[in-house]
């Protein structure tokens, strides 16, 4: 159903941005020599839902978007596609276009959820043309592969994301790496060596995908794993 007004993208990877707790998920054009990128803010849930999939990760027991993708099975409806469409004011729009009984339909969406959902029934996402060269971040000419243009955009970007609070955060929309003149002032933190930082990133991860899959036990165990780290480290 993709159009020449449509660009065919997948899931490169899912990253941190600035923080580990403001993920980024990364689409990259499916069919192009040196593909475009397009970044997009999202929550920590959504991310490791979409992580999961990428990894072929299975929960013990079905978490929403699993859920959600066995409930339309049953129902007969088919996602036919995902399309990011819009982006206004910072904030990206997507919809789901489903069928049932030979009639579709367009179901407006957050891209985090229309693309976890797209990961699990395979289906094809989509951006729209324009959107894509609006915002897409073009490769250099040099450049071999989308993880050295990633790097360089962390690297070179000054801007970070959009500010969430804690109670909104899960379900704020997912944003672009706007320019906030305030926000990109405040300093990154650079003097806490690498190794300590990938430790407490990775326990926060694990933390996030066990809360998922309602893992308690495990999630509390790695909370507790995380207060102790984080205290050890206080200066």
């Amino acid at each position: 159903m993709g159009t020449s007004s449509q660009v065919e993208m997948v899931v490169v990877k899912v990253s941190p941005y600035m923080r580990e707790d403001r993920p980024l998920v990364w689409l990259g054009e499916k069919s192009a020599d040196q593909p475009r990128l397009l970044p997009i803010a999202i929550g920590e849930f959504e991310a490791a839902a979409i992580q999961m999939q990428l990894e072929q990760d299975e929960p013990i027991r079905p978490i929403s978007y699993d859920l959600l993708s066995s409930m339309l099975t049953r129902l007969e409806v088919e996602v036919r596609q995902v399309v990011i469409h819009t982006v206004r004011r910072s904030v990206y729009y997507a919809k789901v276009v489903v069928e049932k009984d030979h009639k579709i339909q367009d179901v407006d969406s957050r891209p985090s959820d229309a693309i976890a959902l797209a990961l699990r029934t395979g289906s094809p996402i989509f951006v729209s043309r324009e959107l894509l060269d609006e915002v897409g971040l073009e490769p250099l000419e040099t450049e071999s592969d989308v993880d050295n243009a990633m790097d360089r955009f962390n690297q070179l970007e000054p801007q970070i994301t959009g500010t969430f609070s804690d109670v909104d955060e899960v379900v704020a929309p997912e944003t672009t790496i706007a320019e906030t003149d305030e926000l990109s002032a405040e300093p990154v933190q650079t003097d806490e060596p690498d190794r300590e930082m990938d430790e407490l990133g990775t326990l926060k991860a694990q933390l996030e995908k066990a809360v998922l899959c309602e893992e308690y036990e495990e999630a509390a165990r790695l909370r507790d794993e995380i207060e102790s780290f984080v205290n050890k480290n206080k200066p």
